[in-house]
C-alpha cells in the first residue's frame, strides 16, 4: 500500500483563495477598487516647519501662562 504525501490545509486554502481573488480581478468586480485618486490640497499655510513644531509648545506655555 503506498501511501499519498501529505498535503497541508493551509496551503490548499491559500491556493483556493488566491485563485478566488485572481478570478475576481480578471471578471472586473474589483475594477476601479484600488485605482482611487487623492482628490487633496495643500495650502502653503497648512505646512509647518521644523522650528514651528519645536517652538509650538513653548509658544502654548507663554500664552497660558499670560492668559492668567
Amino acid at each position: 500500500m503506498e501511501s499519498r504525501p501529505h498535503v497541508s490545509f493551509a496551503i490548499l486554502t491559500f491556493t483556493a483563495v488566491a485563485a478566488g481573488a485572481l478570478l475576481l480581478e480578471h471578471t472586473g468586480f474589483f475594477d476601479g477598487a484600488f485605482r482611487r485618486e487623492i482628490l487633496a490640497r495643500v495650502d502653503a499655510g497648512d505646512v509647518v516647519s521644523i522650528s514651528e513644531a519645536v517652538t509650538a509648545p513653548n509658544i502654548r506655555a507663554s500664552n497660558k501662562a499670560s492668559a492668567r
